[in-house]
């Protein structure tokens, strides 16, 4: 069962720190590691009571890239947690750790 997640035409707010989301998930359709990803990135975010609908995806091929930019990303999937950025299949461990971090700032998915 895939959680819902937000695309770029469902986001209109912005984070106090000016991003779009404190989690967001970079992707294209043809990436083979971005559904297990977002699958790692789901679990990880459910087991600290963070829903899925914290996620944005932005698809670095559609050009719309909500004004968080996409320059920075050099590898697929890429996952943003508020300041941390993990590349590739991620770690559980890895994932879990920039959840607990992002968790502890006041403003983590107001």
């Amino acid at each position: 069962m895939k959680a819902e997640v937000k695309t770029m035409s469902d986001v209109q707010n912005v984070t106090p720190c000016g991003k779009c989301s404190c989690v967001i998930m970079y992707k294209t359709e043809h990436c083979v590691f971005c559904d297990p990803a977002a699958e790692i990135l789901e679990n990880a975010l459910s087991s600290f009571g963070v829903p899925s609908s914290a996620i944005v995806e932005v698809d670095v091929e559609s050009g719309d890239d909500c004004g968080c930019g996409t320059d920075d990303v050099s590898m697929l999937p890429t996952i943003k947690i508020c300041d941390s950025r993990i590349t590739g299949l991620p770690d559980e461990q890895m994932l879990n750790d920039a959840v607990i971090r992002a968790i502890m700032k006041d403003c983590f998915c107001e």
